[in-house]
């Protein structure tokens, strides 16, 4: 039997702007125009306490100004370790003196190690465990979070844009070329941020229009897999200036086809999992004053994926496989007045997923669609410098509209539908009220309206229901040194419950089963400890914490006959214990040296009648110990040159359980990594890489009837590319 379905029309050009938010926006352009110094606060640094650099914006990421330095070997080893900043908190802050576990990784950082996608980048950052699953699919998790159900357990920011998949976690697979910083704080932040987190959020901010100069770049590659096909890539970026220190565009685009390596049993088809990947990005900013900020951005990701994921048994062959078509986009505006001690920022998003799956599932014909739409409104007002108070407050609001369709071979066709209405205010407060000591108090108050069904020809579920819940943050800080800190906090995250699929009631109702209509929500309350220092003058920094989470409600899948279909309930929760160290050194101009490593405990709690899901079980896909480590050397040749060697390694133990806790365990993940280079003061360079170089094929998660994901075997290759 034969079962297709078409692919919907998606959610293209959603750069177009209602009328209301037109109006919204003019609104807030006009009153910003006004005068400002009734809103003018004390700038002056409490005694002690470092002052960030005052020309950066909170709503950029830390490097400012033009365009980087000449050779990504002098900018990496150029930086003071202690002046790193970030816009975590919504204004510009030294790294060491966030009282929030958190890594921050820097464009110079993600093109020194050739890393081509965001997934790959938070690696390196202890206590995240991602990967690219293929078909423009990436798992992230954070500090034990996860959960595979639900609106996403991590947060994920694309320049100011919240990205989020209603009923199933979605993080967009994001290349990354032209990016400034990807930033990932650890611990529920829904006080900081309008689109809430349980287990942390992912900040990616891109370099903006620089109005001083023309700029371009242009980078290609090719590469060839063992026992697979070969790869290319083409990436480009053009700034232009329009108006000079005023307006300014930059166009970014990338085409690569990745390199294929499964056998299809069924079809006798080799190296099906290619995977053709184009995206575009445009971004428009006008500073008509040193007050005003005007920005236009849109995105565009296209992918296809004949063979669907990189899923496969440990032969590197396949029996489930997939068509895949996926497609998303984001139109913003973003519109940042500074004001005399504050900052007011308004973001207008429209966003969307398209995606359709034709191919067979565990022998049984299976397709589906699914298309996401996602307009979002945030207005936030921020102190900025540092002061005795310094605030951050929003209000948040949220239309996200799902439509999924699919169809198993031997069940009925069935078709659901999602609308979450949500608004969030939210807010935090900090009082430095000693030389070395301050204290926040953070909360969110979230109120989310669902209606939902989910029906076959003859059956229909529903779900009508108003979600509300306020969350807490309190965080206490002390800096021992000037270059120092050590910090204490206790936080909250929420989710809304979901709908059951009625296939899944129907099936379960056959069995003689009974399973809810709904789920309810999940909660989850953290507590941290933390140090963080930068010593040997500004070569050595270290970043540590231990932690505690407690899960509550967390969904969890059981199998319905075999796995043909999956139903939803709430588990009792989870308990989580760990540890991170994260230790850069940069001893001298010519070495960068990284290590980061973490030790993650996270068990359900209670055992779950019916399934497989006990008392002590390891919780979904996370690994208990994560170790990361790299070495980078650059070295002079004659005046204009500089070689550059590279070697990267991670260490992953084995994910113990799968989505439903049958089947073996996963398997520890050893990836090695290299590069060879030399860099021009010209602006060319050219690089000899090599991943995967120990040829892993374990099983990356926790395989299903002996199918898991796999990493592409030892690729090697050539990347050349020019900035003028």
């Amino acid at each position: 039997m034969t079962v297709q379905c078409k692919a919907r029309a998606t959610t293209s050009a959603r750069i177009t702007l209602s009328k209301s938010n037109m109006l919204l926006a003019g609104m807030i352009i006009s009153a910003l125009a006004m005068p400002s110094a009734v809103l003018a606060t004390d700038g002056t640094s409490p005694a002690g306490r470092p002052d960030p650099a005052p020309a950066a914006q909170a709503g950029d990421a830390a490097t400012q100004g033009g365009e980087q330095p000449r050779t990504k070997a002098s900018a990496h080893n150029a930086k003071e370790l202690q002046a790193v900043t970030v816009t975590a908190r919504k204004r510009v802050e030294r790294e060491v003196d966030i009282p929030i576990g958190m890594s921050v990784i820097s464009g110079e950082e993600l093109e020194a190690a050739g890393i081509t996608n965001v997934g790959d980048a938070l690696l390196t950052s202890p206590g995240v465990a991602s990967f690219d699953a293929g078909g423009g699919f990436t798992y992230v998790q954070v500090r034990g979070a996860s959960a595979r159900q639900g609106s996403n357990e991590t947060g994920y920011y694309l320049d100011d844009v919240p990205f989020d998949g209603v009923t199933v976690p979605w993080y967009p697979d994001t290349r990354s070329f032209d990016i400034d910083t990807v930033q990932v704080l650890k611990g529920p932040q829904g006080t900081l941020f309008g689109e809430g987190s349980v287990g942390g959020t992912v900040v990616v901010t891109t370099r903006k229009p620089d109005a001083t100069g023309f700029h371009a770049t242009v980078d290609t590659n090719v590469s060839s897999t063992q026992g697979g096909t070969n790869g290319w890539g083409g990436k480009a970026m053009v700034n232009i200036p329009l108006v000079a220190d005023k307006l300014a565009l930059r166009l970014v685009g990338t085409e690569e086809k990745t390199s294929g390596w499964l056998y299809n049993r069924d079809t006798a088809e080799d190296n099906i999992n290619w995977q053709r990947i184009k995206t575009g990005r445009a971004k428009l900013r006008y500073t008509p004053t040193d007050r005003l900020t005007v920005d236009l951005a849109y995105w565009k990701y296209k992918n296809h994926s004949p063979g669907g994921f990189d899923y496969a048994y440990r032969d590197m062959t396949v029996d489930t496989y997939y068509d895949v078509y996926s497609d998303w986009d984001s139109g913003s505006l973003r519109v940042q007045y500074d004001l005399d001690g504050s900052q007011l920022l308004y973001v207008y998003s429209d966003g969307g997923l398209g995606r359709t799956l034709n191919g067979v599932n565990r022998g049984r014909a299976y397709a589906s669609t699914i298309d996401i739409g996602v307009r979002t409104n945030e207005l936030r007002w921020t102190s900025t410098g540092e002061n005795v108070l310094d605030w951050t407050v929003g209000f948040y609001q949220r239309r996200a509209d799902r439509a999924d369709t699919y169809h198993t071979e031997g069940y009925d066709p069935s078709r659901s539908s999602h609308l979450n209405k949500s608004f969030s205010l939210y807010g935090e407060v900090m009082w430095n009220f000693a030389p070395q000591w301050s204290t926040s108090l953070g909360a969110r108050y979230f109120k989310d309206k669902v209606n939902a069904f989910d029906s076959t020809i003859t059956q229909i579920n529903r779900l009508n229901h108003t979600f509300t819940h306020a969350s807490p943050k309190l965080t206490l800080t002390y800096h021992p040194t000037h270059d120092s800190s050590v910090y204490a906090s206790v936080a909250n995250g929420y989710r809304s419950g979901q709908l059951q699929l009625i296939n899944s009631i129907i099936l379960a109702e056959q069995l003689g089963l009974s399973v809810p209509a709904s789920t309810r929500p999940d909660e989850i309350w953290s507590y941290e400890l933390g140090y963080k220092t930068v010593m040997d003058g500004g070569r050595l920094r270290l970043n540590s914490a231990i932690f505690h989470t407690n899960w509550k409600d967390v969904p969890i899948y059981f199998p319905l006959q075999g796995g043909a279909l999956y139903a939803l309930l709430n588990s009792g929760g989870t308990s989580t214990d760990g540890a991170e160290l994260g230790l850069t050194w940069i001893p001298n101009a010519s070495w960068t040296l990284q290590f980061n490593g973490s030790y993650i405990d996270a068990v359900y709690t209670r055992t779950q009648p019916g399934t497989n899901f006990h008392k002590g079980t390891p919780v979904f896909n996370v690994p208990k110990l994560q170790l990361t480590g790299s070495a980078a050397y650059n070295w002079p040749i004659g005046n204009s040159l500089y070689g550059i060697a590279r070697t990267d390694v991670s260490h992953f133990s084995r994910r113990e359980t799968s989505s439903t806790a049958e089947g073996e365990p996963g398997d520890a993940i050893m990836r090695v990594s290299a590069r060879l280079g030399v860099e021009s003061m010209q602006g060319w360079s050219a690089y000899l890489f090599g991943e995967n170089l120990t040829n892993e094929k374990g099983a990356v998660d926790p395989p299903y009837m002996g199918q898991a994901t796999r990493l592409r075997p030892r690729t090697v290759g050539l990347e050349v590319s020019y900035t003028y």
